[in-house]
């Protein structure tokens, strides 16, 4: 009994030494999204700088002081996961507890049509994507699936939580390093971590003007893929990280 409890007091301890700090200052931004008529998305179930989960339970302090640094989408396993936005593959494997099977996209202006690089991370993929470092992607395309790699155990049980972790990093250059404990933690110069729904406001010059943005400017309206395979409304440079269904209402 006391050695079943020994053995279960060090698995813990290993679990939680898997686990590394994050100290970003991030505070919301109180953006909202609204997706085009015809189409029905998967909702965010946990927005970015949120103190809950998507099951209303606390975060751990020790991470972003208990904030979320992302948005999350509840997701099945296997969900195919889209580039946000055209970019070129910089890392991509697998990290510890919180993290697991992870890909990171870098977004030039070019491609986001914003003044700023953007790096996106997804993190808990089921398994890692069939990609090369360096590789380029196009906007909507297929990069991972989602799963549940990184979330089992504590609060989200022996089977985990299947869902997407998407971060965005935001500077005025493309330059980068990679550290960490799992070699997943991407530094771009100047860059820093804000809400991925920044990348769909349109018109956005500068990023310390997000908080102050006018209540009609606060409701985002991404591109969307749909089942056609095709981005919808055409031409839009930044899109929902998964496809969305049409509906009866019209195309769009």
């Amino acid at each position: 009994m006391r050695l079943a409890i020994l053995l279960a007091l060090l698995s813990a301890s290993a679990v939680q030494a898997q686990v590394e700090r994050l100290d970003h200052k991030i505070t919301a931004t109180g953006l909202g999204v609204e997706f085009p008529g015809g189409y029905a998305c998967e909702p965010i179930s946990s927005p970015f700088a949120s103190p809950t989960r998507h099951d209303g339970s606390t975060r751990r302090g020790d991470r972003n002081t208990g904030l979320h640094g992302g948005l999350d989408l509840s997701l099945g396993i296997g969900t195919p996961l889209l580039a946000v936005a055209a970019g070129e593959v910089i890392a991509l494997g697998e990290g510890g507890a919180l993290e697991g099977i992870y890909l990171w996209l870098r977004h030039a202006p070019d491609d986001t049509g914003t003044p700023y690089f953007v790096f996106s991370k997804y993190q808990h993929l089921s398994t890692r994507p069939a990609l090369r470092v360096g590789e380029r992607v196009e906007a909507g395309a297929v990069v991972g699936s989602s799963g549940a790699t990184g979330t089992a155990g504590k609060q989200y049980g022996p089977n985990g939580y299947p869902h997407l972790h998407l971060s965005t990093f935001y500077g005025p250059s493309g330059e980068y390093t990679i550290d960490g404990m799992f070699g997943s933690r991407v530094h771009g110069k100047d860059a820093r971590l804000d809400d991925p729904l920044i990348l769909y406001v349109e018109g956005l010059r500068d990023l310390s003007a997000v908080r102050g943005l006018a209540d009609e400017r606060r409701k985002v309206r991404p591109g969307v893929v749909g089942q056609d395979g095709r981005i919808h409304p055409e031409g839009r440079k930044t899109v929902w990280p998964v496809s969305c269904k049409e509906t009866d209402h019209g195309s769009g």
